[in-house]
């Protein structure tokens, strides 16, 4: 009996994602996912797994682009948090628009290095697994929205200390306490 080359019809990001990208088969466009210690191709769009997953971590695209718009100030491809996992959150940042066929969404925590290609045009994205991936897209662009999601991860982080800790209004006065009225 031959096994069949078989690809998976739809995918979840998590931690060890590192990049999902447009893979063309003759007339269809899937997706080819680059993880931390493996590559395959699913077949499903690039945005539809962006928004599943999202949805999968009990958000929705939508929600998670209107949080990182308004913590970073970004309107035009904002990095998102796709979910948290064990209290990291997963930033994920788009090289186009997200519904564009050519989008390509990195990890934030994937990313090493951003140069200039040969021709000062595209970029050479250098990934931790020590995988190389060369885009048409500026590298000053990239460095940008590399450089959002970071802004995003500390305001996201900067939130969770915030609210871990205790209230400080219950256990600080910065007024004298009231004087008790007589009991009749």
């Amino acid at each position: 009996m031959s096994k069949k080359n078989h690809r998976p019809s739809s995918y979840t990001i998590c931690t060890n994602t590192y990049a999902l990208l447009p893979y063309t088969d003759g007339h269809r466009t899937w997706m080819r996912v680059i993880e931390d210690r493996n590559e395959f191709v699913v077949e499903d769009a690039v945005y539809k797994t962006v928004t599943t997953s999202c949805r999968f971590y009990r958000a929705s695209l939508e929600s998670a682009t209107l949080y990182a718009q308004k913590a970073v100030g970004v309107k035009h491809k904002p990095p998102i948090i796709v979910g948290e996992y064990y209290g990291n959150p997963l930033i994920f940042f788009p090289t186009h628009s997200p519904k564009n066929k050519e989008c390509v969404w990195f990890n934030y925590d994937a990313i090493d290095l951003i140069e200039s290609d040969s021709s000062g045009k595209g970029s050479i994205i250098y990934l931790s697994n020590n995988l190389t991936v060369y885009l048409d897209v500026s590298p000053i662009a990239l460095r940008n929205q590399h450089s959002f999601a970071g802004s995003l991860r500390r305001f996201f982080k900067k939130a969770q200390r915030v609210h871990n800790r205790p209230m400080a209004y219950v256990t600080t006065r910065t007024f004298p306490p009231r004087k008790q009225q007589p009991l009749e």
